[in-house]
């Protein structure tokens, strides 16, 4: 008996057949691969056809597939996938574009003494003469010997290279074939680029596009692209979710619709909402109609239990909570002091602090992989491989590297950066060594005078750095898509997703109202596309259940669209 092929089994074979008859026509391609699609599946089985029929020609030529990938973890996963072919050059964007623009100094230091914000660095410097142009420190600094460039210095002097005539032939001639995993995350400078000077003229390396504008992390770039000569390929395929999830997933995108894998797979998707309650809510800047703290803790708490009640596994291992939007609850998330400190959420949660962007972004996320044993995506992340000449200057590095995590467990906040200060393993920030300069200036005890935002951050000094950990693991979950992707990319079997008033950039009533009336205008545009991409993120990663909480009161329309997602049947007024 002939076991006939799934549905996303038929569309992924589709979509893999005009994939590959662009390769066929030397045309530029983007393919559209919505969550649980298998993009990197597409991506990957493209490649293992290129080396299968244009390997042994393009090592003959000296050339290569270049493959550009958004982190480092999906570098690898493709680069085992192919089995390190030496066809294919598999490589993050800063990985590649310093490979691709370190080998021209002398254009390298013409842009840096281009770029304006440089020019009193290098004034200070003595100017620019004939310095080796480096990039493995991850921030900007000029000698007498050496120009180190900054992290966003290489895709912006690879744009522009990219546009010159000479680099253009170079980078053909090298890279005849051109792919990009998750292409909507791209430099947009570097996607501007090979729009203009790649696609528009026709004249570039054929150049292949994976991924989806609905995941993008970037806030302005909410539309599909417009790009000249490049052909769209829709992949209607969901191997993740059974039906009942892709049918909610497929309503709010009905212009990618979606196949099933297993059109018998059995589960729910349910969105339970607070309309009941009857006691006064609390509106603010950043979030209306909010059920106050303790309401706010009891629904997430009486939904936890309802979905335990009825069978769901909370273990952290098949169930994913995510907190999309940031609430009152501090001191249950670990953080009271940092939330009594800033007056605004955002300053934490947005990271606009200088002190607190510096320790999520950089020390948390070196430490992990320290923890992990995974040193070169350590060593990447600090701006590269340092000099190590003998066994005690690696000695050293692990004890520095040891006391770090000690200090992240018993220390504070400022014990753990007046570590560093010493160590320099990762470096202060500029403006993280600009508040110390400050301080140190002013004496130890505050000033009348003092600056508020100096005053703050004496106060974060002494805040106990367990509470940053916590902070960030808040952020890493309530926000994974704009900047750590912790979460997109991943599936798991249960997701509880809690949509929450507390930041501004996400108004949730308003984006269910929007999907029902389709007012879109210039001023509600931006917050409805960023409600909408993480919207579909989140509720697209799990396998068998989702449930959706709305602490927020939802108006006729905002409950028509939530009514038109999830069906009648699956809507529940939470008891209050």
């Amino acid at each position: 008996m002939t076991v006939q092929p799934s549905p996303a089994v038929v569309a992924a074979q589709q979509a893999q057949a005009r994939l590959d008859e662009c390769l066929g026509n030397s045309q530029n391609f983007r393919l559209e691969a919505g969550a649980g699609a298998g993009k990197t599946y597409s991506l990957v089985a493209a490649l293992k056809k290129i080396i299968s029929e244009s390997g042994p020609a393009l090592i003959h030529a000296g050339q290569q597939v270049a493959c550009i990938t958004y982190t480092e973890v999906a570098r690898q996963e493709i680069a085992n996938e192919i089995e390190e072919h030496p066809a294919i050059l598999v490589n993050t964007i800063h990985g590649f574009g310093w490979a691709f623009i370190s080998r021209f100094q002398k254009t390298l230091r013409e842009l840096v003494a281009a770029h304006e914000p440089y020019s009193e660095a290098i004034e200070a410097a003595g100017g620019i003469q004939d310095q080796q142009v480096d990039y493995n420190l991850g921030f900007f600094g000029i000698d007498e010997k050496r120009i180190t460039l900054n992290h966003d210095d290489v895709p912006r002097f690879l744009a522009a290279m990219l546009a010159n005539t000479k680099f253009k032939r170079i980078f053909k001639s090298l890279y005849p074939v051109l792919f990009i995993d998750e292409y909507q995350d791209t430099d947009p400078l570097v996607m501007s680029a090979l729009a203009d000077h790649f696609f528009a003229p026709g004249d570039g390396p054929i150049t292949g596009l994976f991924g989806d504008h609905w995941q993008t992390i970037y806030r302005k770039d909410h539309a599909l692209l417009d790009l000249p000569n490049v052909e769209r390929i829709d992949k209607g395929s969901n191997f993740r979710s059974v039906p009942v999830i892709v049918d909610v997933l497929n309503r709010l995108r009905p212009e990618l619709v979606q196949e099933v894998n297993d059109v018998d797979g059995q589960g729910e998707a349910r969105f339970f909402h607070t309309n009941l309650f009857a006691g006064a809510r609390v509106d603010s800047r950043n979030g209306k109609q909010e059920l106050p703290e303790d309401s706010h803790a009891a629904s997430i708490e009486r939904v936890r239990q309802t979905l335990k009640d009825e069978g769901w596994d909370f273990d952290p291992a098949r169930t994913k909570i995510l907190m999309l939007t940031h609430n009152a609850i501090a001191a249950e998330r670990g953080y009271p002091n940092i939330a009594r400190i800033f007056d605004r959420n955002e300053a934490f949660a947005k990271k606009e602090d200088a002190a607190i962007a510096f320790l999520a972004d950089t020390v948390e996320p070196i430490c992990t992989a320290y923890k992990a044993g995974n040193y070169g995506e350590m060593f990447r992340l600090t701006g590269g491989i340092p000099t190590i000449r003998k066994t005690a200057d690696k000695a050293q590095w692990q004890a520095d590297m040891d006391a770090l995590i000690a200090l992240r467990d018993t220390g504070t906040i400022g014990e753990l950066i007046d570590h560093l200060k010493g160590t320099r393993r990762p470096r202060l920030s500029d403006r993280v060594v600009h508040r110390e300069d400050e301080i140190a200036k002013l004496g130890p005890e505050p000033t009348e005078d003092e600056p508020k935002s100096l005053k703050r951050y004496r106060e974060l000094r002494n805040v106990p750095y367990r509470e940053l950990i916590a902070v960030t693991d808040f952020i890493n979950g309530f926000t994974p898509f704009a900047t750590q992707h912790s979460v997109k990319g991943a599936e798991f079997e249960n997701v509880l997703v809690i949509l929450s008033g507390g930041w501004n950039h996400y108004n949730w009533p308003q984006f269910f109202e929007l999907l029902t009336t389709a007012k879109i205008t210039d001023k509600n545009t931006g917050g409805f596309h960023r409600c909408r991409n993480l919207f579909y993120v989140a509720v697209s990663r799990p396998k068998k259940r989702l449930a959706v909480l709305a602490t927020q009161a939802l108006g006729n329309a905002a409950m028509e669209a939530v009514t038109h997602l999830f069906k009648t049947e699956n809507v529940v007024a939470l008891p209050m």
